[in-house]
C-alpha cells in the first residue's frame, strides 16, 4: 500500500511496516557516507536513528504472528491486512491520513496446525473479509472443492468432514472467481467452489508452484528458477521466464510484484529486490 511493505520478521515473529521509499533513501544515503565514515561509526549512525524517522516500524499487537494477507474490498474501497496469532485473529484497517494499517479487533478463535493457507476473500453481503485457512474435497455433486472458512461478521463458520487438499495459494481474482494453486495446476472456482464457466476452469503448469499472481486476463505462476504465465481464457502460454543461476521468492503481490533474487550456488550472499512493472491486478 502506498510504498508501504509489510512483513513478518523479528524475534519474536511480528508484524512490520517498511516504508520502501525512505528506506531506499536511508541506504543510498547510508552508502555514501561509507567512504567518509569507519565501519563502526556507520553502524552506530543506523541505531540511533530517531523512532519518528525510523523506516521499519512495528505493528503493535500482533506478536507471535505466524502469517498474513492483505486484500481490498472493491464493494467499500477498504483494504484490510488479517495476522494470524497463535490463538487468535488480528485485523486491521487501512488508514489513508495516517498511511498506515490501524487494529479493527482481535478475534478468538482455533486456527489449524499447520496453517496451510491464509488468505482472505471477499463478499459484497459482508463489510469484513472472509478467512480462508484451507481447502477440502468437494461435499456437493457440482463442486470441484470446499472451502474452510472463518467468518468475521458473527456467521457460524460451517464444519466438514471432508479430506483436506495440499492446497498452495487461494486468490480471489474477482467478486465471484476464485483461483487455488494445487501443487502443479490452478483450479478456477467461484465462492461456492464450483467450476468457472466463464473462464478455463483448471490451468497446468509442469512445475511444482510456489506463488500464484492474478492478472487481468492471466496467472503469472512463479517457482524456484522462474516464471510461466497462463491465459484464464484459452490456458495458453503468455510468458516464460527461467534462470537456473538464481533462486526467485515473491515477497509481496499486492499491486507491484516484490520478487527476491539470490544466486542458486550461494544462497547465504546477499539478495536482490525487483519491483516488477506492468504486472497489476484489476481486481
Amino acid at each position: 500500500m502506498n510504498n508501504v511493505l509489510i512483513s513478518v520478521s523479528g524475534k519474536s515473529s511480528q508484524l512490520y511496516s517498511h516504508n520502501l521509499t525512505a528506506l531506499f533513501d536511508q541506504k543510498r544515503h547510508l552508502l555514501k557516507r561509507q567512504s567518509q565514515l569507519s565501519l563502526s561509526t556507520n553502524r552506530l549512525t543506523e541505531r540511533i536513528i530517531p523512532r519518528k524517522y525510523a523506516v521499519s516500524t512495528k505493528i503493535s499487537d500482533t506478536k507471535g504472528c505466524l502469517r498474513c494477507s492483505v486484500v481490498r474490498n472493491p464493494y467499500t474501497d477498504s483494504t484490510f491486512l488479517c495476522g494470524a496469532l497463535p490463538s487468535s485473529l488480528a485485523l486491521l484497517l487501512w488508514y489513508e491520513p495516517l498511511q498506515k494499517f490501524m487494529l479493527l479487533k482481535h478475534f478468538v478463535v482455533p486456527l489449524p496446525d499447520p496453517l496451510p493457507v491464509f488468505e482472505l476473500l471477499v463478499q459484497g453481503s459482508d463489510e469484513l473479509p472472509q478467512v480462508c485457512v484451507g481447502v477440502r474435497e468437494p461435499v456437493r455433486a457440482n463442486q470441484e472443492l470446499e472451502f474452510d472458512i472463518i467468518h468475521l461478521n458473527d456467521t457460524a463458520s460451517p464444519k466438514t468432514d471432508s479430506l483436506p487438499l495440499n492446497a498452495v495459494q487461494v486468490t480471489q481474482l474477482d467478486r465471484d472467481t476464485v483461483l487455488i494453486a494445487l501443487q502443479k495446476t490452478v483450479k478456477v472456482v467461484n465462492l461456492q467452489g464450483e467450476p468457472s464457466r466463464s473462464l478455463a476452469p483448471e490451468l497446468s503448469f509442469d512445475f511444482a508452484i510456489e506463488t500464484l499472481v492474478c492478472l487481468q486476463d492471466s496467472v503469472l505462476a512463479f517457482w524456484r528458477h522462474g516464471l510461466k504465465g497462463r491465459s484464464l481464457h484459452t490456458n495458453e502460454i503468455t510468458q516464460e521466464i527461467t534462470d537456473e543461476s538464481r533462486v526467485f521468492r515473491v515477497l509481496g503481490t499486492n499491486r507491484d510484484i516484490i520478487l527476491e533474487s539470490t544466486p542458486t550456488d550461494n544462497p547465504s550472499a546477499l539478495s536482490n529486490l525487483y519491483i516488477l512493472t506492468g504486472h497489476e491486478s484489476s481486481y
